[in-house]
């Protein structure tokens, strides 16, 4: 199977994406806004033009479908992003998706094994973390995330009934059609880059856990209440998130990482001792063990320290995502397929969530990176080179040529 693969017509539905919530360099397209919105319908007129088979369906699924096979590859990712992100993260997974999908109706030829490209609705968390994979794969209902909200309460029904979603039907896997996924990124890190490679082929996605941690004291004056005698909630904040971050190097591995991302003091003044604090925190590695270690911890920190600065606490358990393993026999194609399209490539875990980890317990599933220039993700100065982008579209294209003409073998991970 020969795919013409048009690299320029995907550089122009990249960039055309990228205008639905431009943001000086990059783009602010949160999931069922009106940017979002847009960027949707478009998408799914793009498909139907390539003659896919295309519709929204009643979870904000984007989902197109090459005609008459039998079996599919889904090739997927998101097309939401971050608060004032980057305009390649997700968004050029799904437009690899949709040029391989096209370059195969354009062949004319009859095939068993067909495309099915997706752009998953909030894979980055308005409502909920890889909401559209989630309902997509079974392992959560419209009902069950209905009522999810975002910080400004607006529930996910009220948006999915604004975008005209609500009511559809909602499409999920399919265990005999679905063989296999494919999720083309960006890094989103400063690994391939510093190891002058164009192609990583992603072993495991990090598993990633969160939690809330709250402290509460009394407020005192900040002049007359001596040092001794305080209930300061801040203290044992700062305090935790120090012991926190040392329980981590400690007893974490080489890939532990962790976040402190949002920290409260109330009634937050110069000359007040803090009555009330809360810290949100992250930790991801690719050991259970590890995620296990350090959830057990936290309230015990806490526990210790609110003893010591004799304030109450409370602990808040949130997302627990368990690393996932990719394909073993995929992943030896994709080092293959480089190395027929030249492409200098390395094995390296992912860091970073996505959409990828639902499906590798379902289906043999793998994912492929391209650099970052400098790293950068999450952020209006995200980029990549587009020889490195056109380069990461051959290579998945060899990868779908292989597997209809040769078939897919039993997972072997």
């Amino acid at each position: 199977m020969l795919l013409a693969i048009d690299v320029k017509r995907t550089i122009a539905d990249l960039k055309t994406l990228a205008a639905f919530g431009k943001f000086e360099s990059g783009v602010n397209r949160r999931a069922l806004t009106i940017e979002d919105i847009a960027a949707r319908a478009w998408l799914m007129g793009r498909m139907q033009a390539a003659n896919l088979e295309a519709s929204i369906d009643g979870i904000g699924n984007v989902i197109g479908v090459t005609p008459g096979c039998q079996r599919y590859i889904i090739i997927a990712s998101h097309s939401d992003t971050v608060p004032k992100g980057g305009w390649l993260d997700g968004a050029m997974g799904v437009i690899f998706g949709l040029e391989i999908a096209r370059a195969l109706v354009e062949t004319g030829e009859s095939t068993d094994i067909g495309i099915k490209v997706i752009s998953f609705n909030d894979e980055e968390g308005r409502f909920a973390g890889l909401l559209g994979s989630s309902v997509f794969c079974g392992l959560k209902t419209l009902d069950q995330v209905a009522e999810l909200s975002t910080e400004d309460g607006i529930t996910l029904n009220d948006a999915l009934q604004k975008a005209g979603y609500a009511g559809q039907t909602i499409v999920t896997f399919d265990p005999v059609q679905d063989i296999a996924y494919l999720e083309a990124h960006i890094e989103q890190g400063p690994v391939l880059e510093s190891n002058n490679r164009k192609i990583g082929i992603v072993t495991e996605i990090i598993g990633a856990e969160r939690a809330r941690v709250l402290f509460f004291g009394q407020s005192d004056h900040a002049g007359t209440t001596p040092m001794v005698m305080r209930k300061d909630a801040a203290a044992a904040l700062y305090e935790f998130a120090v012991r926190f971050a040392e329980f981590c190097r400690e007893y974490g591995s080489d890939s532990t990482v962790w976040n402190l991302g949002y920290a409260r003091l109330e009634p937050g003044a110069y000359n007040v001792v803090a009555r009330e604090s809360e810290l949100y925190i992250e930790y991801r590695d690719t050991s259970t063990e590890i995620l296990g270690r350090i959830r057990k911890a936290i309230p015990e920190l806490a526990a210790e320290i609110g003893t010591k600065f004799n304030v109450s606490h409370q602990f808040f358990p949130g997302i627990c995502i368990s690393p996932e393993v990719m394909d073993l026999k995929l992943l030896e194609r994709i080092e293959a397929a480089a190395g027929r399209c030249d492409a200098s490539c390395m094995r390296m875990p992912s860091g970073g969530g996505h959409d990828a980890m639902l499906f590798a317990r379902k289906v043999p599933t793998a994912m492929m990176f391209v650099p970052s220039i400098g790293g950068r993700s999450h952020d209006v100065a995200e980029d990549t080179h587009e020889a490195d982008i056109n380069l990461g579209l051959n290579v998945l294209g060899e990868i779908v040529s292989d597997i209809i003409d040769n078939g897919l073998s039993v997972s072997n991970k």
